[in-house]
């Protein structure tokens, strides 16, 4: 529906969806209400979109405490070993910042896979998330690329609004793409999430194209929040590797 509104209310020129547009939000629009209505106090004006990653943050010994305290190992790595561990077809659970507020994972406490595949979708669906074949993934994009793949240019840092993939592009990334051609896209610059930039940009100079596919890390459950959640997660699910990007710590599924 919100992708819709700009065709419905072509004299709207500026739509913003919050990050957390649903119950759990309620408690800030309760402050702004009061704020505003109550206090008189002036909108405050923000450069860009207010950032969505409220969650704590978590230090290494933490991180690697969980990952010791189920008897596994680990090894350094850094984001162009991700860009050639997705390229080879692998799926990536990446962990680090602040958790996103909302139900969107945005590059913190996301699963991230190659869109050029036209088998992903259904390995994802079957061996991680365990949900119905046909749910979509949504696909982050590099904002400067948006124009070149969507039938409309607009920002969608929170993945608030669902477009129409271009026509002449939907086959190079099958696995984004929804029945009727259109996707819930997440737009990233460098403002909104510098690390998830950096690792999409990485892949789009490898892969040609400026889109992974993105969804929550989780299984059933909610998205994790702790260190510990993140490698339960990992090893309850056919995830091929996770990543604590702060620390470069890498996570391998063993096959033995």
């Amino acid at each position: 529906a919100m992708g819709k509104i700009w065709d419905w209310y072509p004299e709207i020129k500026d739509i913003y969806i919050p990050p957390v547009p649903y119950d759990s939000g309620l408690a800030i629009g309760s402050a702004q209400l009061f704020w505003h209505s109550m206090l008189n106090k002036p909108r405050i004006e923000i450069p860009r979109y207010a950032s969505p990653y409220l969650g704590r943050t978590y230090s290494k010994q933490q991180v690697i405490g969980a990952i010791e305290s189920q008897n596994l190992s680990y090894q350094h790595a850094s984001d162009s070993d991700i860009v050639d561990l997705l390229d080879k077809q692998n799926i990536v659970a990446v962990y680090g910042g602040g958790s996103e507020s909302g139900r969107r994972a945005l590059g913190n406490r996301s699963i991230l896979a190659d869109p050029r595949s036209d088998k992903m979708k259904d390995i994802i669906n079957d061996k991680v998330k365990h949900r119905k074949w046909y749910r979509p993934f949504a696909p982050s994009i590099l904002r400067s690329h948006v124009k070149d793949w969507f039938e409309r240019d607009v920002s969608s840092p929170y993945m608030q609004f669902v477009i129409p993939f271009k026509e002449e592009v939907r086959d190079k990334v099958p696995a984004v793409v929804h029945v009727d051609g259109t996707a819930r896209l997440q737009t990233v610059c460098e403002y909104d999430n510098r690390w998830y930039h950096g690792l999409l940009t990485k892949w789009y100079e490898k892969s040609g194209v400026p889109i992974l596919l993105n969804t929550s890390f989780n299984d059933r459950e909610p998205i994790v929040e702790k260190p510990e959640h993140a490698v339960k997660c990992f090893m309850s699910t056919n995830i091929d590797y996770l990543y604590f990007y702060d620390y470069g710590i890498l996570l391998k599924k063993s096959h033995d």
